[in-house]
């Protein structure tokens, strides 16, 4: 089973020397700052602390804060598993996106932030796709199905996670609306996504055997 490095553990900033500091190591901020408030309150003032560094430094690393953004919302999708190539498609293909899901409800805000991220063909996000892809390749779907399958998906769990976490946010409203089985109901989703992709695939091979 493949996973990417574990959350790093949390840590007290570090003074930096001349030319010590990396672009990973203000990633890895972000993800820290990410876990302890949120992606939404992120900024390049709040890395610079983190990092006990003037913002300015920061810029010699990365593009601007878009990039930044970008590269600590890759990095997120990098701790996600990947699934043994000894399981059924079917399988797999539920165990990368429910394994997604629990790495991003960790990352409050980094889900509605991938979806209209600036920069793009980021390793992460690439690897993700290419695994989705080769899944179901191998299973046998059509080009058409391959193309839109990781699409519907990824809808699936960024909503899904996006309303998981606007829940938790507001616990403390009498009006919120709880429930306890969150992990259960995507799950389920995913398996009758699964069942109308195997009987749309029959469909389609049933009507063009008919010509």
């Amino acid at each position: 089973m493949e996973r990417r490095d574990s959350p790093p553990k949390e840590s007290q900033p570090q003074r930096w020397k001349y030319g010590e500091l990396t672009q990973k190591d203000i990633v890895e901020a972000g993800l820290r700052l990410t876990r302890r408030s949120g992606f939404a309150n992120l900024s390049m003032r709040k890395l610079a602390v983190e990092l006990s560094l003037s913002s300015m430094n920061i810029y010699y690393y990365v593009k601007d804060k878009h990039h930044v953004l970008d590269l600590i919302g890759d990095a997120v999708l990098g701790e996600v598993t990947i699934p043994p190539e000894d399981l059924s498609w079917d399988h797999r293909l539920a165990a990368l996106f429910e394994d997604g899901r629990e790495v991003l409800l960790r990352y409050p805000g980094v889900a509605q932030h991938l979806l209209r991220r600036r920069t793009l063909g980021l390793p992460n996000e690439t690897r993700l796709y290419e695994v989705s892809t080769e899944i179901l390749t191998t299973a046998g779907f059509s080009q058409t199905m391959t193309d839109q399958i990781p699409r519907i998906f990824t809808y699936l769990l960024f909503g899904a996670v996006t309303s998981e976490l606007a829940t938790i946010e507001a616990m403390d409203d009498p009006a919120t609306r709880r429930f306890s089985d969150d992990r259960e109901v995507f799950s389920v989703g995913l398996r009758l996504i699964i069942k109308g992709m195997q009987q749309e695939e029959l469909d389609c091979s049933d009507g063009s055997s008919q010509h």
